[in-house]
């Protein structure tokens, strides 16, 4: 074969060497690729360290001003000048508009009016009630008194009556003629039949000589007259006790004191509006003009007119059977009619030195939100310190989706419909915050120090188990480990069990990376 080799030419020498060589490395790059081994997937590791953890809740809010100045016009009232515009900035102390507050002297004094009657109505009312309860205690006096006349004249009378029985056996006689002479001397002083028999008889049951007056005042029919004028007297004050009881009744001045005390509250707030006009609208704080309703050299007419009164109808119809309350109900209702008394708002000036983020939040995250925890919000590029203002007590339901209620979800919290309100105050605004619009908020909640935490990127969860993978340095392999987390920040997790400090967790594993995988670490 080599001898072979040496009588060819030196071209093809070289040309049979070149095909050698490159047979054996087609040879070795098809046995390498066939039995060289699989190359280890890269991975970063980092090591369990102590350290602090700053946990925070992340959410979105709406900007708000703290205090919005509403300007409150009557209708009618005639505008003479206005200073301001949708998106002027004003300061403390601007006059912002003016007013000729001619055109309602009328509406305000018929709401004086109105006042004026319903008081006077409950006054009397009143007087009504505290007199009746002085008479009936009187009247109960007198009701006691005469059921006891008529006790005693129902005894006297029960006595007198056994008494002629008694005295009947012993009676003195009279003869016709005397009787006869009696009675017509008795008819002529006036005496009824009743009583000039009465009389007779007790002449005729006595047994000696007869005082005639004395008989007249204890005969049984002078007696039983006495008790039916009691007993008159008796039922007499009975009705009227029954008139002031009715008129105890509090329920009419109860009626009036409530009209009079809604009476009271449209007077003094439709004159605080008049004061308000008649002076002028003054900024008493530097802020924004969000709104204009006015217009120089008219009269305003509210957008959306409000009354600022109380619709007394309904308790005229429930008065019905009380003609006299219903018409005096009438009266004072009449005292308004007509008056343009609808309200509304004229300019609405936000105050632009105080803006806060508000937001709502869930029940588990709300317990970790206190006022004075510092926050972050953030919008156009921008950040600005911010500190938590208010954390509502109570909550209220909510049917949509919320960040809050998300991040619930994710971090393993159960989450309802229910949600409060919490508001972060923003330290140093600018024009960025704009009224209405949304921004990021951060608030820094609980902040724990000297605990052993891991990268979030390391951490996976499957089937609500969440572990992490060890990596061996020695034999170059990773271990599935469970793991219990505690506080979390953006960056690291707290580790409560599962792992020690300095042990290497691999960051980013991916699904295909299994326990006892062999893997190189990266840089």
């Amino acid at each position: 074969m080599f001898k072979k080799f040496k009588r060819l030419s030196r071209k093809r020498q070289i040309f049979t060497v070149l095909i050698s060589v490159i047979i054996v490395a087609l040879v070795a790059a098809l046995l390498y690729q066939t039995f060289k081994p699989e190359p280890r997937p890269e991975y970063q590791v980092q090591a369990a360290s102590v350290g602090d953890i700053q946990a925070t809740f992340d959410t979105k809010g709406t900007v708000e001003s703290t205090s919005t100045e509403k300007f409150t016009a009557a209708a009618g009232v005639k505008v003479s000048s206005v200073n301001v515009a949708v998106g002027d900035r004003v300061k403390a102390g601007d006059v912002l508009a003016t007013f000729d507050v001619s055109s309602i002297d009328g509406t305000l004094a018929n709401y004086k009016s109105a006042f004026d009657k319903a008081k006077a109505a409950y006054d009397k009312a009143s007087g009504t009630v505290s007199s009746a309860k002085s008479g009936i205690k009187a009247i109960d006096l007198q009701i006691s008194q005469t059921e006891s006349d008529i006790s005693a004249l129902k005894r006297e009378i029960a006595a007198t009556h056994n008494a002629d029985i008694k005295n009947a056996e012993n009676a003195k006689k009279y003869t016709e003629e005397q009787l006869e002479a009696l009675r017509e001397q008795l008819k002529n002083g006036g005496l009824t039949e009743e009583e000039i028999q009465d009389i007779i008889n007790s002449l005729k049951n006595s047994s000696g000589d007869v005082d005639i007056e004395k008989a007249l005042s204890d005969s049984v029919a002078a007696k039983q007259m006495k008790l039916a004028q009691a007993e008159a007297q008796l039922t007499s004050l009975k009705t009227q006790r029954a008139v002031y009881e009715a008129q105890t009744d509090e329920t009419v001045s109860d009626i009036y004191k409530s009209v009079m005390e809604q009476k009271q509250k449209d007077y003094e707030s439709y004159k605080a509006i008049y004061d308000s006009l008649k002076n002028g609208w003054v900024a008493s704080a530097d802020g924004i003009i969000t709104t204009v309703n006015i217009e120089a050299g008219k009269e305003f007419t509210p957008a959306e007119a409000g009354s600022s009164g109380v619709d007394l109808s309904s308790i005229i119809g429930s008065m019905t059977s009380n003609s006299e309350v219903a018409s005096t109900l009438t009266d004072i209702l009449s005292s308004t009619a007509g008056s343009a008394s609808s309200v509304g708002d004229g300019i609405v000036l936000e105050n632009y030195g105080e803006f806060i983020a508000s937001f709502t939040v869930g029940k588990y995250d709300l317990l970790g939100l206190k006022v004075g925890q510092s926050a972050v919000v953030s919008t156009l590029g921008s950040d600005y310190d911010a500190v938590v203002s208010y954390v509502g007590a109570t909550a209220s339901e909510n049917n949509g989706l919320n960040i809050s209620s998300i991040a619930s979800s994710l971090t393993g919290s159960s989450s309802n419909s229910a949600s409060a309100v919490a508001k972060v105050k923003i330290l140093n605004p600018d024009e960025k915050i704009v009224i209405g619009f949304d921004v990021d908020i951060k608030v820094n909640t609980e902040k724990i120090t000297n605990v052993l935490k891991i990268p979030v990127d390391a951490v996976a969860t499957d089937d609500a188990v969440t572990y992490v993978y060890v990596y061996n340095p020695d034999k170059k392999t990773v271990e599935k480990r469970t793991v219990e987390l505690g506080v979390f920040s953006d960056d690291d997790y707290e580790v409560k069990s599962g792992l020690s400090e300095g042990e290497m967790v691999v960051m980013n594993p991916k699904a295909a990376l299994t326990d006892g995988t062999k893997i190189a670490v990266k840089g």
